[in-house]
């Protein structure tokens, strides 16, 4: 596990996008599992901020009246280290843990 929130993370806005960002670990917020239309499985996303984009680009509609923003990014697999992947992914499967436990209040023998 890294333990290193200073952690680069390359992002994209779409699973097919083109244009990348790096973002720091610690700014990834609500990381889980979606699988967006036309995807062939479930990709890893988060949300971070479109100050906290450290460089590149996310596009998106940004003016200083209407922002910041709230990005819905893509992480993707052959994008980062294996280590910086592995950790994002951890952060996913804690989140869809601590869902089921709070929904049913037990907690499940399986994590989907």
């Amino acid at each position: 596990m890294l333990s290193d929130q200073e952690t680069l993370v390359c992002v994209q806005g779409a699973w097919n996008g083109w244009k990348r960002a790096e973002v720091r670990l610690r700014d990834l917020e609500h990381v889980h599992w979606l699988q967006p239309s036309g995807a062939p499985r479930q990709m890893l996303h988060a949300y971070v901020s479109c100050m906290n984009l450290l460089s590149g680009d996310i596009p998106h509609e940004c003016t200083e009246a209407s922002g910041p923003h709230r990005l819905l990014v893509c992480v993707i697999k052959q994008h980062n280290t294996a280590a910086v992947y592995a950790e994002v992914a951890s952060r996913a499967t804690q989140t869809v843990r601590v869902a089921e436990w709070t929904r049913t209040g037990t907690q499940a023998s399986t994590w989907a």
